[in-house]
């Protein structure tokens, strides 16, 4: 009988550590203009200008980065002095003749001018939610990107054939973009193996109320809840009970049916409140998995 494995991953603002960057890079200046060489003073004027650099690209919110899109949805955006971060797309997007297109139009190798207000949430990679434009400023080739495909590899890694997808949930607070790995309950999933035969596997799993370790999402208010699949599902049915059913399914609580929103493509639950626990079943041509979560009222 399987049970739901608990994975919370909350970002923070980055702004301390940009900081203590900043301040490393400074008592390195000044430790290599001590010794006194010639040499030394020329690594140490070139080691101030670079953070110089980083600390106006953080200042006036404006980065200068590759665009790169791997698996199903996924996307990374490189940067010289940023590193690799993900971005909440704006309404403006410009390709390099200035004309205002689509996030999907972007290309693989893209060199994109990104403006925002400077605020890199601390997460690997990194994620930067308060874009308000972008503007490519060079097309570049997709053979550009495969320079990063070992950075890449380490935070991406394609999906297991045997295993039904991924979800994640997002909703955004006053301080962060707050990104949730929600656990899978129980499963009919059919696969092909490497060598094209077909397998199925059942997987049993408690009734979501009964789960002992389930994902939580701390709420100071009602938000909306983005639902993110690894591979987006065909149909998606979703239940929420009362938390003080915690425990109780033996006394087959009914629930409450809810819908998402399907908004820009993606699944939206509007106006989630804390104080329930949410049974989620999505469907594919290759089956049906269950995922859960219980939402709590911050006090």
């Amino acid at each position: 009988m399987d049970r739901m494995e608990k994975n919370k991953k909350t970002v923070w603002l980055a702004g301390i550590g940009m900081l203590l960057v900043l301040a490393v890079g400074g008592v390195i200046a000044v430790k290599g203009k001590s010794a006194g060489s010639d040499r030394k003073e020329e690594n140490t004027t070139g080691q101030a200008e670079e953070d110089r650099n980083m600390a106006k690209e953080t200042e006036d919110g404006t980065i200068t980065a590759m665009y790169i899109p791997f698996g199903e949805e996924g996307h990374v955006f490189i940067g010289e002095q940023s590193g690799p971060f993900t971005a909440t797309f704006p309404e403006e997007i410009y390709d390099a003749e200035g004309n205002l297109i689509k996030k999907e139009q972007l290309a693989k190798g893209n060199v994109i001018k990104i403006y925002g207000n400077g605020i890199m949430l601390e997460s690997y990679p990194g994620q930067y939610p308060g874009i308000t434009r972008m503007e490519v400023v060079k097309e570049g080739n997709p053979s550009d990107a495969d320079a990063y495909q070992e950075l890449i590899n380490e935070f991406y890694h394609e999906p297991d054939p045997s295993q039904p997808p991924t979800l994640n949930v997002e909703y955004r607070t006053d301080l962060a973009v707050v990104t949730v790995m929600v656990g899978r309950g129980g499963y009919e999933w059919v696969y092909l193996d490497e060598d094209g035969l077909s397998n199925a596997v059942v997987a049993d799993s408690l009734h979501v109320l009964d789960w002992e370790e389930i994902a939580d999402l701390v709420l100071e208010e009602p938000v909306d809840v983005t639902l993110r699949f690894s591979e987006k599902p065909k149909e998606v049915e979703i239940i929420r009970y009362d938390a003080s059913y915690a425990g109780k399914a033996q006394e087959n609580p009914e629930g409450e049916k809810v819908t998402a929103e399907e908004k820009e493509g993606e699944l939206v639950l509007k106006g989630v409140d804390g104080g329930y626990i949410y049974n989620i079943t999505a469907k594919w041509e290759n089956g049906r998995a269950t995922y859960g979560f219980v939402t709590i009222a911050k006090d």
